[in-house]
């Protein structure tokens, strides 16, 4: 079995993946969503007994609050759940310049306030050797050149290949956290008082889509694409999984020019769209992160959108009509949330004439399950 659960995590990302045989099951989690969230994943964890409370890996993939923020609260909270983690992947201040590593056991383990520098802290709470293990400490990061990094042959047999990010996107994010970390008074790696200001991102102000009746499609496909340049975003780690011949594109907020890059230089990739059985939508379905070229790029059945609306109105029109134009028809659109962004495309007319379907959790608590077991149409 193969599945992954997009659980209910406002405007972030909180992604649980269960693998295995029946008898043995390996779970990893990528993100928890923001700090408001995290009490539903705790109360998930609790359910597991007290024996199967392991998982093989926790990414977090960038520092943004609607990813990092319910994992400060799991790794706090760790010890007392009785949850342990094979490895804890995350790319901290240390690793935003090439060739930055883990810091040793004799350094300083104290680090300052901000959210990441926190939770880099948290990290070696938990066990300095599993941070970025996979890289002996060091970055998770993406060539120039070369084969693509495949991180992990994780028990059970997950295979993770890195996407994103590239080095050029870690050392853009440099700034930006130094200038937050002077604005709270503290300088990285040093101790400071508690503060909750943070590295935060921007969007782009939300276009009107405010159409009488349900929206067209061609329209707001055929708006002109203006690439993300939020750093932060930038820095995401994103992740080709596969599994028992199953493969699922997990790309937290990449930009869609590096997934790109990245998918043309998979093995097997021989130019035609790159064949998998799901995409997360990167950074909630926003238009500057969901070109038509990425769409094309790949052969996808079921594309995943994880947001409640709330901060930036994801997702946004323009990329979900880019994957209903672009990806060959019979998509299959998985909700974590129903709202008043996603709700349009529940059209009867439009899922006749675009020829695709929805998927909605039965409530805001439920989110959203899909499960790969079965061969899915490619």
């Amino acid at each position: 079995m193969f599945r992954i659960d997009l659980l209910p995590a406002e405007y972030g990302d909180a992604i649980w993946l269960e693998y295995g045989q029946r008898r043995r099951i390996h779970r990893l989690l990528i993100d928890c969503g923001t700090a408001a969230v995290y009490p539903r994943i705790r109360e998930r964890i609790l359910a597991l007994p007290e024996g199967q409370r392991h998982f093989e890996l926790l990414v977090v993939t960038h520092v943004d609050l609607d990813h990092i923020g319910g994992a400060l609260a799991l790794l706090r909270d760790s010890a007392s759940l009785g949850v342990s983690f094979g490895e804890i992947w995350f790319n901290g201040y240390m690793h935003l310049s090439a060739g930055g590593t883990v810091p040793p056991a004799a350094a300083d383990d104290t680090l300052g306030p901000l959210q990441g520098e926190e939770l880099s802290d948290l990290i070696v709470a938990n066990g300095r050797q599993r941070w970025n293990a996979v890289v002996q400490g060091g970055a998770l990061v993406v060539p120039a050149d070369g084969p693509l990094p495949l991180l992990a042959s994780l028990p059970g047999g997950m295979r993770l290949t890195l996407l994103s990010p590239r080095q050029e996107q870690l050392t853009a994010l440099r700034p930006v956290w130094d200038a937050a970390c002077r604005k709270a008074g503290i300088v990285p790696g040093i101790v400071a008082a508690d503060d909750s200001r943070r590295l935060e991102e921007g969007d782009a102000e939300p276009e009107s889509d405010d159409l009488l009746g349900d929206p067209d499609p061609e329209q707001l496909a055929a708006r002109p694409y203006r690439p993300d340049r939020a750093r932060p975003n930038g820095s995401s780690i994103a992740l080709l999984a596969e599994y028992g011949g199953r493969r699922a594109l997990l790309t937290g907020d990449a930009y869609a020019e590096v997934l790109l890059a990245s998918l043309a230089r998979l093995p097997g990739n021989a130019g035609g769209r790159f064949a998998v059985d799901a995409c997360k939508l990167s950074h909630h379905g926003s238009r500057g992160n969901t070109s038509s070229e990425l769409v094309r790029a790949l052969q996808c059945r079921n594309w995943l959108v994880s947001s409640n609306g709330k901060q930036f109105r994801h997702p946004d029109g323009e990329a979900i009509a880019r994957v209903l134009r672009d990806s060959g028809g019979n998509a299959r659109l998985h909700f974590n949330y129903r709202s008043e962004f996603n709700e349009m495309w529940s059209s009867t007319a439009l899922q006749r004439r675009y020829r695709y379907s929805t998927s909605y959790p039965a409530g805001d608590a439920a989110g959203v399950q899909l499960e790969l077991s079965q061969r899915s149409s490619r």
